[in-house]
């Protein structure tokens, strides 16, 4: 069936040795993986919490539509559709205000031509105190609290992204992390890698795999963890009604670390989440948001005024709280 697919006229050949491409990737990771991913469970869960209040407003797909500064960390390979400078900021209180997620990227164009490379850097924070340090008193026969300490996760990436043809787009990020939790830390580094295609004006697909390289965790106690990687196929479809836009935008978060019940669909090791969502706008001036993260329902509105665009994101939880993001981006022109 792939073969009979990619032989029609609709998908040219390019187009074809990128497909054959990904599905190679992505059994060469499942195979790779397969055998070893109980030990990287959640450990890089803190570092893949989305950023941008849009791309959070609809369920956080955008994989393929990522075409903004925010792509270094959805899609690096969206980068290359840049032409101006962009900066931006996003703050949010989740789970009940016990954690700050913060964000700030800034990415420019190379050269000044159309089909210049484009380089970003982006700094993600999540954090928050609340971790009471215990001894125990062998007087009183049990724990005492002798001190209150924090905890964060920094994940700073370097991005970069050019066009292969009209159509085609890589990107790639590398990226050092740093844990710190109480008395404890960790260092590690690793790189993410991404593609984009415009099959159409108004259709794009693209795929990302986060974690590339397997990112390891090293801590000073001596432990170590490891990150695998997770593959993301994304398609979104924009189009334009007159003073009316649609887009819709739909992403498959593939893990191999054996999530079972904490997936929505699993098989073994194997598991997918999904992300689906859609915006209307009118003008390109006032924009809202719904989508699905994961099964639960997402929110979003925007507005710009000239080169700002101030967005705000609601994500409902039925298992942690409710959360808000608010974000604002530049465009430097």
């Amino acid at each position: 069936m792939l073969t009979a697919l990619v032989s029609t006229n609709i998908i040219n050949p390019m187009f074809s040795r990128l497909l054959r491409i990904n599905f190679c990737l992505l059994a060469l990771t499942a195979l790779l993986l397969s055998s070893q991913a109980e030990a990287a469970k959640y450990a890089g869960e803190p570092f893949q919490l989305g950023v941008g209040a849009r791309p959070l407003g609809i369920g956080g797909a955008y994989v393929a539509h990522a075409s903004d500064v925010t792509a270094g960390f959805w899609n690096p390979s969206g980068l290359a559709s840049l032409t101006t400078r962009q900066v931006t900021f996003m703050h949010s209180e989740t789970f009940g205000s016990l954690l700050n997620h913060d964000y700030l990227a800034y990415a420019m164009p190379l050269r000044s031509d159309a089909d210049s490379p484009v380089a970003g850097v982006s700094l993600t924070r999540l954090g928050g105190g609340g971790i009471k340090i215990t001894e125990w008193d062998y007087n009183l026969n049990r724990p005492l609290v002798v001190k209150e300490s924090g905890h964060a996760d920094y994940q700073l990436l370097f991005s970069w992204a050019d066009k292969k043809s009209p159509r085609l787009s890589f990107g790639a990020s590398a990226k050092l992390l740093y844990r710190d939790i109480a008395d404890n830390s960790a260092f590690g580094i690793g790189a993410d890698v991404g593609a984009q295609y415009e099959l159409r004006s108004d259709l794009r697909i693209g795929v990302m795999v986060r974690d590339f390289t397997t990112t390891l965790l090293s801590y000073d106690t001596g432990t170590k963890e490891s990150i695998y990687p997770t593959v993301v196929p994304g398609l979104s479809f924009q189009r334009y009604f007159g003073e009316f836009s649609f887009l819709a935008a739909a992403d498959a978060e593939v893990k191999f670390e054996n999530y079972r019940e904490a997936a929505q669909f699993w098989m073994g090791s194997f598991s997918v989440d999904s992300h689906f969502g859609a915006e209307i706008g009118y003008r390109d001036v006032v924009f809202g948001r719904a989508g699905s993260d994961m099964g639960n329902l997402a929110l979003g509105a925007g507005v710009a005024v000239s080169s700002f665009f101030l967005d705000i994101a609601y994500m409902r939880n039925t298992d942690i709280d409710d959360s808000f993001r608010i974000s604002i981006l530049y465009d430097i022109e």
